[in-house]
């Protein structure tokens, strides 16, 4: 079902979970129609979790919503992917795959330069375009250390445009016979932690912009998907996008 704006169907549910990137920003600047329906959700008393394939912890995600502009009151909390890995985890020497500079907030994981000295392979994030992916494949060569990859997500938004994210970098590890646990969106983990966030309602609507990730995992979680034609799937056939959403809008907006 297309919609113009999600007043035509938010009466229907009870609680929502929202997409970070590709939803409610671009990764730089919140989307045009974010702050108004994030005000009308709270006016109508539903709340919010924001999801995110983030391989940093919650609070950092928390932050960065604050600090583009939405208000801490419009969302009960944020989930991401490196809170669900870090709570988990029981590794305590890893070797960091991630983007130069990042800090993830795995405090406690002690981070080795010799992949060799480490328990395990930690893909938190992805140093694209600086770092290809035949650079990722020259260093993972010759691993078999286990890896978790904390966003299997496999495009992300970047300045240059869309760009390898962390779980192309982990298929390509699978490829090479790596083994590879994956954690976050559209693996049941996160949405299970996302629905108790909002006190588990019966009528939940997913909303994001990957139906590789956001619909196919709020389908599987037995939840309702709306997908919004921004972000991975901005300029694509929605006809063309499996698995299909429940609903489809253009733009994220009221």
């Amino acid at each position: 079902m297309r919609i113009s704006g999600l007043h035509e169907i938010a009466s229907r549910f009870d609680g929502m979970l929202i997409d970070q990137f590709g939803v409610i920003h671009d990764g730089q600047t919140l989307y045009p129609g974010t702050t108004r329906v994030l005000s009308e959700l709270h006016r109508l008393g539903i709340p919010v979790a924001v999801m995110t394939n983030s391989g940093k912890r919650a609070e950092a995600n928390r932050q960065r919503l604050v600090k583009m502009g939405v208000p801490r009151e419009h969302f009960v909390d944020a989930i991401s992917s490196g809170e669900v890995a870090f709570s988990s985890l029981t590794a305590r020497r890893a070797f960091l795959i991630g983007k130069d500079g990042e800090d993830y907030g795995f405090d406690g994981i002690q981070f080795v330069n010799d992949p060799r000295e480490a328990e395990v392979i930690l893909i938190l994030g992805s140093n694209a375009p600086t770092t290809s992916l035949e650079d990722y494949r020259k260093l993972l060569t010759g691993l078999t250390l286990p890896a978790i990859c904390c966003n299997p997500d496999k495009l992300m938004l970047t300045p240059q445009g869309l760009m390898p994210a962390p779980g192309a970098i982990a298929s390509l590890y699978e490829e090479m016979g790596g083994s590879v646990t994956w954690i976050g969106k559209p693996y049941p983990q996160i949405y299970r932690d996302a629905a108790r966030l909002i006190g588990n309602p019966q009528r939940i609507l997913c909303i994001g912009d990957s139906a590789e990730h956001d619909v196919a995992g709020g389908r599987a979680a037995g939840f309702s998907t709306l997908l919004v034609l921004q972000g991975v799937s901005a300029g694509h056939d929605p006809a063309t996008l499996s698995p299909q959403p429940d609903y489809v809008m253009d733009a994220f907006q009221w």
